[in-house]
């Protein structure tokens, strides 16, 4: 079993299609809140080893020699809090940029989660956040940031409908970040800080930033600067603070009635600990429901999960089924690799959804299974494809998704990357037999990618995506030894009239196969003369749906499907 550290993507699908079959299953039907913590953030300069690095030098830039200088006594506090052994010690040169110390890297793995103790030691004479406003130089740190693909993936799993409530403690806008660069502005997400915050417009998803928002803050540094929660003396004060009464009612709620998977959180603070240990005071979750209601994203559980277990479920089942407890509640994959490989199950879930409502008479439940089978191996090559770099297979999911769904539905293909384009709105469970997905083409584009991934399983071609940013791809890109093709969607004539008048492709391109959800009229070249002298034949154009429902089994199906591809 790979650790947490060194899990793939494609490894990571694998736990969800066994041990945590509960989980992926859950989180597909809406069943999950997500709890995210600074390890989602850990890449970008707002991971709290960056942060807490950049205030290491803050406090040495300004120290002096003298005895009572408060910053030189601060960064002595802060690198004690790390207990450096004598040789680490020795390898401190103060009059060095933090980033030549040979120790610097075990000082802020022993500071991570002392984040709250760094932040509370005091410089004599400022205000008590000086070191998180001043020290960290909040407003720049904090104040324009590129999300990474946990965040990107959180993004399109809020977008289809999966995660509508979401708790974090970091300050950070990476999340809002990841809604704008897939096309949607801030008001997607209710974010939410403060009672008040909860009567604004409703949303699509509510994000709860319980220890306060840094992009507020530094737009309204009045209203906003004094509801970050960062020292220990904050966090221990949080749970009876009236300011955030109706916040912390709501958190609590919200663990009764949804279950919980932690990521990139080591459940240290007090408060997170609190507000778990109320499920159990109120008889709610037991161990023994399923799937699983607490998850952790962890190697090992630390003492302070182990604390929230303890607290949710109540020590006496905890000490009885402990080793039970906690193998169900570990999950040993990281953010990056957990988020993505929950979008691609999530993706192929619906699409699995949307093939099995596929009007097609004469196809049995093994037709249906290998369909779905077919869209799952499409699946595992995207995940193979995107190990040596997720925030790229993190941006080619929602730029390939994008393009297809704008193809197929709308008949647009705009040049760059489009507006992210959700199979549907709202959770997988609630997708069969929905009215308004019947006349959308996915139904029977869902049940041709089934074909196209058994067939490559067969080896007959081999799919791959080209720049979703250029307006003249298609969906997909079919290669065989002999030739190589573009494969793009429709749901209906209309639409494929579209994709002409947009320049998808045009009536001389003999490398596009336009697979139609519906009829196809006859199509009539636009320039004949021109494709007799060139002898292109043009595209071809493959009416699925009636090819769909007149099929009298899966092996004629495959057969006539193929053919149309002409590879």
């Amino acid at each position: 079993m790979p650790d947490a550290a060194s899990i793939s993507v494609k490894e990571t699908l694998a736990l969800f299609e066994g041990e945590f079959a509960g989980l992926s299953n859950g989180a597909a039907h809406g069943q999950y809140a997500f709890w995210l913590g600074s390890g989602i953030s850990r890449d970008r300069v707002v991971g709290l080893d960056g942060v807490l690095a950049k205030l290491l030098e803050f406090l040495r830039a300004r120290s002096t020699a003298a005895a009572a200088c408060g910053y030189r006594l601060a960064l002595e506090k802060i690198i004690g809090m790390a207990a450096p052994s004598e040789d680490e010690r020795a390898g401190i040169d103060l009059a060095q940029p933090v980033s030549t110390w040979p120790s610097l890297k075990n000082i802020l793995k022993r500071l991570w989660n002392q984040y709250s103790a760094v932040l509370s030691v005091e410089i004599p004479g400022e205000k008590l956040d000086y070191l998180l406003w001043f020290g960290l130089d909040f407003p720049h740190t904090f104040g324009a940031q590129s999300a990474d693909a946990e965040h990107l993936a959180i993004g399109m799993l809020a977008l289809e409908g999966v995660v509508t409530e979401l708790a974090t403690a970091n300050w950070d806008g990476l999340l809002e970040a990841a809604m704008q660069e897939l096309g949607y502005d801030e008001t997607f997400y209710r974010i939410t800080v403060t009672g008040e915050d909860l009567r604004n417009p409703a949303a699509a998803a509510i994000l709860y930033k319980f220890h306060g928002c840094a992009l507020r803050a530094i737009a309204d540094e009045t209203g906003y600067r004094p509801l970050l929660v960062a020292r220990t003396a904050q966090i221990t004060g949080w749970k009876s603070n009236e300011t955030f009464k109706i916040v912390r009612d709501q958190l609590g709620a919200l663990v009764q009635r949804s279950r919980t998977l932690m990521i990139g959180m080591s459940a240290q603070d007090e408060n997170i600990k609190h507000l778990f240990a109320s499920m159990n005071a109120q008889k709610g979750w037991k161990w023994t429901d399923q799937p699983t209601p607490i998850v952790f994203s962890a190697q090992e559980l630390g003492d302070d999960q182990k604390n929230v277990l303890i607290g949710a479920y109540g020590e006496a089942d905890y000490e009885a089924h402990r080793d039970e407890i906690c193998k169900a509640a570990r999950l040993q994959a990281y953010a990056k690799p957990l988020l993505l490989g929950l979008l691609l199950h999530v993706l192929a879930a619906k699409l699995e959804v949307l093939a099995s409502d596929a009007q097609a008479a004469n196809l049995d439940q093994p037709a249906r299974t290998a369909i779905a089978e077919g869209i799952r191996a499409l699946r595992d090559r995207v995940a193979d494809a995107g190990d040596a770099d997720r925030p790229a297979l993190a941006r080619a999911i929602a730029a390939g998704l994008a393009r297809a769904r704008h193809q197929l539905q709308n008949g647009v293909s705009a040049a760059g990357v489009q507006t992210y384009f959700p199979l549907d709105g709202e959770p997988v469970h609630r997708m069969k037999n929905k009215l308004a997905l019947k006349s959308s083409g996915q139904r029977e584009a869902a049940v041709a990618l089934g074909l196209i991934g058994i067939e490559e399983q067969a080896a007959n071609w081999v799919s791959s995506i080209d720049d979703p940013a250029d307006p003249r791809t298609g969906a997909l890109r079919l290669t065989s030894p002999n030739a190589s093709t573009r494969i793009f969607f429709a749901a209906n004539d209309d639409t494929v009239t579209s994709l002409l008048d947009a320049g998808a492709f045009d009536e001389t391109d003999d490398d596009a196969v336009v697979i139609c959800s519906g009829r196809v009229s006859e199509r009539q070249q636009r320039s004949p003369s021109g494709a007799m002298r060139s002898g292109a034949l043009g595209p071809r154009y493959v009416a699925f749906g009636p090819m769909l429902g007149g099929a009298a089994d899966l092996d004629e199906l495959r057969d006539r499907f193929r053919g149309e591809v002409g590879l």
